[in-house]
């Protein structure tokens, strides 16, 4: 195998990171689409205005969470996708979970409506 030069390298990290920050907004708004559904469901179970308000709270916070965690692992992901030439399948494959999960997401809703 032979060793890719600085030139060959340097457009494909600008990639990487191109695609991990248009990745990262898209799970923000899959972040924001998932609140609404959160909500839905606890009217849905009939909990207390209480509950709904706590629940409404704690996963958005959770949420937050996963997301920040997320965004590092796919970092992580992509960058070893430039040195191990699969850059592109791992950016693809993430775009697809995440258009799957907003399309669910705004299934639910329109459900839960």
């Amino acid at each position: 195998m032979s060793v890719r030069t600085f030139r060959q390298l340097l457009p494909l990290y600008l990639a990487c990171y191109a695609l991990w920050l248009a990745l990262a907004a898209l799970a923000v708004w899959l972040l924001f689409a998932l609140r609404p559904v959160v909500f839905g469901l606890a009217i849905w179970l009939r909990l207390n205005p209480w509950q709904v308000r706590a629940l409404d709270n704690f996963s958005f916070v959770t949420f937050g969470l996963a997301w920040l965690v997320g965004i590092l692992l796919l970092e992580h992901s992509l960058r070893q996708g430039v040195e191990k030439r699969q850059l592109w399948h791992r950016a693809a494959r993430v775009f697809v979970a995440e258009v799957v999960a907003l399309g669910l997401c705004y299934g639910l809703q329109l459900l839960l409506e």
